[in-house]
């Protein structure tokens, strides 16, 4: 209905009808907030007007545990850490951000035992706020990266015209943010820069951002024998069609386990493996 339509049948309306909108526009307490919320809420950037444009970007409320309850205090510290020298990524990834915040601090709630690793660093984003809950609960983060983008030997197979992709990292930058004592890092090509004391290790919180199947298919490899009962593996990029690799790794190795992923509606579509308890 067009804005001329709506005043014509407003203006038909008997003068008590006319009244009691006029009140509820206009002299409810927060009111002007409630015009301001709908104005967003059915405006350019929200559905189902969004969903059928060429925009990218769309309106979402913030979580009630975070909003409303401020039950992650963190949070706000943390985003900064997750846009820093990365904010065409990061900063209208926060669907992303909350379910990694919001599920590795049920893990360390829980309890789980185990370390924390991280295989696909870049510019240190996710690994400042993995260090984060690493110091708070008391536990060892490792961070294995070349630090200077892809390794040549793993464009292979699916992944064979890819061109070499996020050189513009170094250790030391990444080093800087997420700082000296909050992890160790590991440079060089995985899985042969492994330590080998890591073999006997267990993990309660792996996160998994390499791009390519090579050292997708490793890490799958590598950690989830090492997971703990309960423990979580996250994966960037399963549902994200620029990196096919991510998912078949993911795939071929889920028909060996009992566990299956679950997708996240973050901007390249996370998968979270949970380990049974047994």
């Amino acid at each position: 209905m067009s804005g001329v339509e709506q005043l014509a049948r407003f203006v038909r309306k008997p003068f008590p009808e006319k009244w009691a909108a006029l009140k509820a526009t206009f002299f409810q307490p927060n009111a002007a907030e409630e015009r301001r919320l709908h104005a967003l809420l059915t405006g350019k950037y929200a559905a189902p007007s969004v969903l059928q444009s060429a925009e990218r970007m769309y309106i979402a409320y913030r979580p009630d545990s975070e909003f409303h309850f401020e039950s992650h205090p963190e949070i706000a510290t943390l985003s900064q850490q997750w846009v820093r020298f990365n904010t065409k990524n990061n900063a209208g990834d926060l669907p992303r951000l909350y379910a990694l915040i919001f599920n590795i601090k049920q893990i360390m709630e829980e309890n789980i035992p185990g370390e924390m690793a991280e295989l696909g660093v870049y510019k240190g984003n996710s690994a400042a706020m993995l260090a984060h809950f690493a110091k708070q609960f008391n536990r060892r983060l490792i961070l294995f990266d070349t630090f200077s983008g892809f390794d040549q030997r793993d464009l292979v197979g699916t992944d064979q015209k890819k061109d070499i992709e996020f050189i513009d990292t170094s250790l030391d930058q990444v080093r800087a943010l997420v700082g000296d004592k909050a992890a160790t890092f590991v440079q060089g090509r995985f899985p042969e820069s492994i330590p080998p004391s890591l073999f006997d290790a267990s993990f309660a919180v792996v996160h998994v951002d390499c791009d390519l199947y090579e050292p997708a298919k490793t890490a799958l490899e590598f950690f989830y024998p090492r997971l703990s009962p309960g423990g979580l593996l996250i994966i960037h990029d399963y549902a994200n069609p620029y990196w096919p690799g991510i998912k078949s790794a993911v795939d071929e190795y889920c028909r060996l386990i009992p566990e299956r992923p679950l997708v996240f509606n973050d901007k390249s579509g996370t998968a979270m493996i949970r380990k049974a308890s047994i």
